[in-house]
């Protein structure tokens, strides 16, 4: 058999294994980005939430501030709730804890994100805690 390299003649194109192997690969790491791109997604939302968490965290804070360290009405916990609800989702609930002396004060606040690599469908339950001296 004639080797065709040595006989002066050239190959011309490619053969259909390797442009099936390069499609192959080229497919492999498109889902490889697409991937990446949906986590990197998710975690931009839940960032998103913990920052808004911190903030109602703040605002509370400075709220039992204003008040003179005396802690805030049902009332105004309800309507707090209920804001973080629509920003943080059904599952938030906020929690104030005052010491006894009244010069710190915890609050507390949780909400549901979704984890991608969480065991409870996809979903994870955080918690933000402050302290506050008031």
């Amino acid at each position: 058999m004639i080797n065709p390299l040595l006989s002066g003649k050239s190959q011309h194109g490619f053969t259909m294994i390797e442009v099936l192997i390069a499609v192959l690969v080229l497919a492999i790491g498109l889902l490889g980005v697409a991937g990446v791109q949906l986590v990197s997604m998710q975690q931009t939302v839940n960032s998103n939430l913990r920052s808004e968490a911190t903030i109602y965290a703040q605002s509370v804070a400075e709220r039992l501030r204003s008040n003179g360290g005396v802690t805030l009405t049902a009332s105004q916990i309800s309507a707090l709730k209920k804001q973080m609800e629509a920003d943080l989702g059904s599952g938030a609930d906020l929690k104030v804890t005052m010491n006894g002396s009244s010069t710190i004060a915890e609050v507390e606040i949780t909400w549901t994100e979704r984890d991608p690599f969480a065991a409870n469908n996809g979903q994870a339950t955080q918690t933000l805690t402050l302290d506050a001296r008031l």
